[in-house]
């Protein structure tokens, strides 16, 4: 695979990963898997295709809800397999807004600090 490669076309990454926030947690995790985008559309593929500064979709999925957040835009930061970690750089106000809640409740729940939404995202894939 060749470096510079990350982008399909305008705005759009060449990979995608769908994954479910883990519940319970101080700080965003989730567990998923890695898909690349192609003319033929999703192939899986392993994390160790993905590298530091790769630009990513992610589709976060949340428990108990039937839309996923859209974070549209997000930035490799580390893969240390099978974790691989993502850096935030685009999501609708909605969908920041429905992420802060379920975390905010998610937190009260288990009597814990709540997970920062601006920061990291820690993927298991």
């Amino acid at each position: 695979m060749a470096q510079g490669t990350q982008q399909t076309g305008g705005d759009s990454p060449k990979f995608t990963i769908d994954c479910v926030l883990a519940s319970g947690c101080t700080q965003l995790q989730a567990d998923g898997c890695v898909l690349e985008s192609s003319e033929e559309g999703h192939k899986l593929i392993t994390p160790d295709h993905l590298r530091a500064g790769d630009l990513v979709k992610v589709q976060l999925w949340l428990e108990g809800e039937e839309a996923f957040i859209d974070i549209r835009l997000a930035v490799v930061s580390g893969i240390h397999t099978p974790w691989i970690t993502v850096g935030v750089l685009r999501m609708s106000p909605n969908d920041r807004m429905r992420l802060k809640r379920f975390i905010h409740t998610s937190a009260a729940m288990h009597i814990e600090e709540p997970a920062l939404v601006d920061h990291h995202l820690l993927i298991r894939a």
